[in-house]
């Protein structure tokens, strides 16, 4: 994987302090503009309007003040498409096509610049991954696509690396939490993320998204091997209430999964496998569903052939048993001993059976 990374990564120095000025959004857009412009940004999860203005003859502004640099969208009307920059306290601008929101040309902003040239540094993995995938969706062939499945990963995970290496180039650029909280926290557990948080420089510590790593390495240090599992309660498809602690005694691995998650969908036949094998001897599993439709969930239970407890509130990634257990990506496990205490997180179906046997025997 070292391999495929560059030999010179580049360093940049975001500007990292907050400033007393104002920045100044002038947007120039040509074709059959709507009437409103609206600028979002990501607060508490969801893409949230902060402003909006009127588009008049093409043109907008926005005005205000950030205390960082932090990533917005601009959306023109009901469009589907979005225009998105870093922000910070200097006069941009922003030339574009109604037919082409995506490939806006954008200018005055120097964390814009430092993130466009990051993703240079990706864009080999990125016509690759998406070329595979194309081939992936295409094909009707299960070994084919098994084959093309692992490509993908191991694709993706090149350039994850490239993220990593980034990170550790930049500790002090505000791209450098950014980038962990939105692109290379799905793929690393507790000792990553925390070597990576740690380097970055104490001038980021009110940065939202450090804040928000911070508070993310507290919560995992409480989801370590050895300790107690957060008990819970939730409601199965019938509306029994089923909790946590009425499992113990037995090895239980709670997973967490979705109907509309391909992933986890490959991965069902493995757990139903050792569900299979080890049920008698004292494994069961408690599927907790990221799913927010009722009857795909329902149906993808059926299809799977899961036999086991199913609980879901129906709220997607909203989902409070998701949340106690810092899940953030699926498919994601976690499996509990007998007397309640942790055996491992971010468990594989595929090393269910070497684990379970020794644990079973």
């Amino acid at each position: 994987m070292k391999k495929l990374l560059p030999i010179i990564l580049l360093t940049l120095a975001a500007c990292i302090t907050p400033k007393e000025e104002q920045f100044t959004l002038n947007g120039t857009i040509s074709g059959d503009t709507p009437e409103k412009a609206y600028l979002k940004l990501y607060q508490e999860g969801k893409l949230t309007v902060v402003d909006s203005t009127d588009i008049l003859g093409g043109e907008f502004t926005f005005d205000g003040k950030v205390d960082f640099p932090d990533y917005y969208y601009i959306q023109l009307g009901e469009l589907k498409d979005y225009i998105g920059l870093f922000v910070e306290n200097s006069e941009i601008t922003i030339i574009g096509s109604i037919d082409s929101l995506n490939s806006a040309t954008i200018a005055g902003s120097a964390v814009q610049l430092q993130y466009e040239a990051y993703h240079d540094l990706k864009k080999v993995f990125d016509s690759q991954l998406e070329e595979i995938y194309k081939a992936y969706k295409e094909a009707t062939d299960d070994a084919i696509k098994s084959k093309l499945a692992a490509k993908l990963d191991s694709l993706d995970m090149a350039g994850i690396e490239i993220s990593k290496q980034y990170v550790k180039n930049n500790p002090a650029s505000v791209l450098a939490p950014f980038i962990i909280q939105r692109e290379i926290i799905y793929y690393i557990e507790l000792p990553e993320l925390e070597e990576l948080t740690t380097i970055l420089s104490p001038e980021l510590d009110n940065y939202q998204y450090t804040v928000s790593l911070k508070k993310r390495v507290e919560l995992l240090n409480t989801l370590q091997p050895g300790m107690a599992a957060p008990d819970f309660t939730q409601n199965d498809k019938d509306g029994n209430p089923i909790n946590l602690s009425d499992f113990k005694g037995k090895v239980v691995l709670v997973d967490f999964w979705a109907s509309w998650c391909g992933p986890c969908r490959r991965a069902n036949p493995t757990v139903v496998a050792m569900f299979k094998k080890y049920n008698s001897k004292g494994f069961t599993v408690l599927g907790v569903s990221m799913d927010n439709n009722r009857e795909k969930w329902l149906a993808a239970i059926e299809a799977d052939g899961l036999t086991w407890s199913q609980v879901s509130t129906l709220e997607g990634w909203a989902n409070p048993v998701g949340k106690l257990y810092g899940v953030n990506s699926i498919p994601h496990a976690m499996l509990i001993n007998r007397d309640g205490t942790i055996i491992k997180r971010g468990v594989q179906a595929e090393e269910l059976d070497g684990i379970l046997g020794k644990i079973l025997k």
